[in-house]
């Protein structure tokens, strides 16, 4: 297996990002082998890094998971190494289908059902008494 397909490119890194940090942070999309932020001649760290997990499919998984991430005020670029980002990312269609489900449908905090918003409307604000309250014999 080549190291390529396992590696992924994270680019825009702030200063304050460690390998350590990159490495804790991605552990949750798969399990690393590597973690990797190149220095300049001066020994400053650069502003990209590279991850690379024990599994292909890690990678892939943790561009959809982490895409639009944001570090210290600064959005990170994530890409595969490879250079297959013209390859379709299952992940992602998954995400957007999960993202177009719950768009869809809404869940009430005070009930256990899904409620299509298209088909109906509720208004749990909305209090109309009973005619034969308990409280009504007490008046």
């Amino acid at each position: 297996m080549d190291d390529k397909e396992r590696t992924l490119y994270c680019g825009n890194l702030p200063e304050k990002v460690t390998e350590d940090l990159l490495y804790e942070l991605f552990l949750q999309a798969g399990p690393l082998e590597s973690v990797k932020i190149p220095k300049d001649k001066d020994g400053r760290q650069r502003n990209y890094g590279f991850v690379t997990f024990k599994h292909t499919a890690s990678v892939p998984y943790a561009v959809a998971l982490m895409g639009g991430l944001v570090l210290y005020g600064k959005s990170i670029r994530l890409d595969a190494r490879s250079g297959s980002e013209n390859a379709p990312n299952p992940y992602l269609e998954q995400l957007r289908q999960y993202e177009n489900s719950v768009n869809q449908h809404s869940f009430h905090q005070n009930d256990s059902r899904w409620h299509d918003n298209r088909s109906r409307s509720h208004n749990s604000r909305s209090y109309v008494p009973r005619e034969n309250s308990y409280f009504k014999h007490y008046q």
